[in-house]
């Protein structure tokens, strides 16, 4: 097939696909929103950024269609006004939207959103002076098609701690100890919390916090439906904070929803197309061998430096990394591998020098300029991800094949298209829905499959196979 014909190919196969999968909003009634700031507190410690959070959510939501009532810097009296305003207009079609920017707490397995006059003297202050998370979701699951909630506040106890005062501005509370786990049990229901119990969510250093600006960068991507959006936010979050706060998701949502459903996705270059379908079965492999094969088949692209920063912090941010010379040397590379990387380097215009098998100089200069081409970090040393783009054969390493940490299911479609060793694939087939775990020692490949139930006999039998 020629270019051009191989262009109108992918032209039309993306015309087909979106045409054929173009996602409905889970609800085809209104979208409405309540959005509530509260930074000014009196009797505890003051927030930088809640307020112009919720100002920027505010103006997010009413770009992405909502019709927003915003409250910022309210008394419990006033938040109690605004929900009770916020109810009387969801109808069952419409799709309900509640922000929360400010101090939180739990108290007896119960979470609590603070108003700014809440002094909380004692736990018996608490039902006068805070409003009560669930009594928000229930009325919201009760009233709309689909609710969405979003909570960017402080997990942490004032009664315990008195909102540890002393710790003014750096964060929202020191989170002796977090909210309490949280489960819906509506049909169409999303609770996003912008920390893991126990963890603190950071106002930021700049304008706004570290979850809310994540917030407003991924849920509107073109066609990006809300659960792999928040993905996304969990992972930028996790970077812009050491990996010390990680956003937390609660859904039962059985539709797709898309905040930017209306999006011109057939803008889109089939390249990106292609790319971003590659994206996202990197996104569900979730491991770090994944993302290195991602970043080798697209080195380049929209979606580059989102793979360069999920692999980056499944290695461990930087603390966990082995250096560049570790990485080439659990290559173990050959005398014959180390001439044949020489070779192709040369073919591709690089000086290299004498073709030897020694990586001096030249050569390593070679391989940094190759980096660079690749868009990749320009160390001068091998690793799996510069091999496979030199297409080298025959490499062993002892991290070369890994899975998670923890055994769980793998997809076999998800693995086509990116996974090269086609037998991690035949064994996901034949292990399909069963949680497992693989990797290589020795040059050999091993699959362990977690089964809670499983006798002696489907033991064995899910090893032959």
């Amino acid at each position: 097939m020629g270019l051009r014909n191989l262009q109108t190919f992918l032209f039309f196969l993306l015309l087909m696909v979106l045409g054929l999968s173009a996602p409905l909003s889970a609800a085809e009634g209104k979208r409405l929103a309540l959005v509530v700031g509260n930074s000014a507190y009196t009797a505890t410690t003051p927030l930088a950024n809640a307020a112009a959070d919720a100002r920027a959510f505010t103006a997010f939501l009413k770009e992405n269609g909502f019709e927003v009532d915003s409250l910022i810097n309210v008394d419990r009296a006033g938040f109690a006004r605004g929900l009770s305003n916020f109810s009387k207009k969801i109808g069952p079609a419409d799709t309900a939207l509640f922000y929360f920017a400010g101090h939180g707490m739990q108290l007896k397995g119960e979470n609590f959103l603070l108003g700014l006059d809440a002094e909380l003297l004692s736990e018996f202050d608490v039902d006068a002076e805070a409003i009560a998370l669930n009594s928000i979701i229930s009325i919201m699951e009760r009233k709309a098609s689909l609710s969405l909630l979003f909570v960017d506040a402080c997990r942490n106890n004032p009664i315990a701690d008195r909102l540890n005062a002393s710790v003014e501005g750096v964060t929202r509370g020191a989170a002796l100890k977090g909210l309490a786990p949280v489960s819906s049990t509506g049909s169409g229901t999303m609770i996003a919390f912008s920390a893991s119990p126990g963890q603190v969510a950071y106002d930021g250093v700049g304008e706004n916090s570290p979850f809310t600006t994540a917030l407003v960068e991924h849920l509107a991507s073109p066609s990006l439906e809300v659960g792999t959006a928040f993905k996304r936010v969990i992972r930028d979050v996790r970077i812009k904070t050491n990996n010390v706060q990680s956003p937390q998701i609660v859904s039962n949502i059985a539709a797709e929803f898309y905040f930017n459903a209306s999006a011109p996705a057939t803008a889109v270059a089939a390249s990106d197309f292609l790319a971003q379908i590659d994206f996202e079965k990197a996104e569900r492999i979730a491991t770090a061998r994944g993302w290195q094969l991602y970043l080798a088949k697209h080195q380049s692209g929209s979606f580059s430096d989102s793979a360069r920063a999920a692999l980056r912090l499944l290695e461990g941010g930087g603390d966990g990394l082995v250096s560049p010379q570790e990485a080439e040397s659990r290559m173990r590379l050959t005398q014959s591998q180390r001439k044949e990387i020489q070779l192709t380097l040369s073919d591709l215009g690089y000086e290299i020098g004498a073709v030897d098998g020694n990586f001096g100089q030249k050569t390593r200069r070679a391989i940094s300029r190759y980096q660079k081409a690749l868009g990749l970090t320009e160390t001068g040393y091998i690793n799996s991800v510069v091999a496979n783009r030199l297409e080298l054969v025959g490499v062993t390493s002892t991290d070369s094949v890994v899975s998670a940490d923890e055994a769980r299911l793998f997809e076999p479609e998800d693995l086509k298209g990116l996974e090269t060793d086609e037998r991690i694939i035949r064994a996901a087939q034949c292990l399909r829905g069963k949680e497992i775990i693989y990797g290589e020692f020795g040059s050999r490949l091993y699959v362990a499959v977690y089964d809670r139930h499983s006798s002696w006999q489907t033991a064995k039998s899910a090893a032959q196979r």
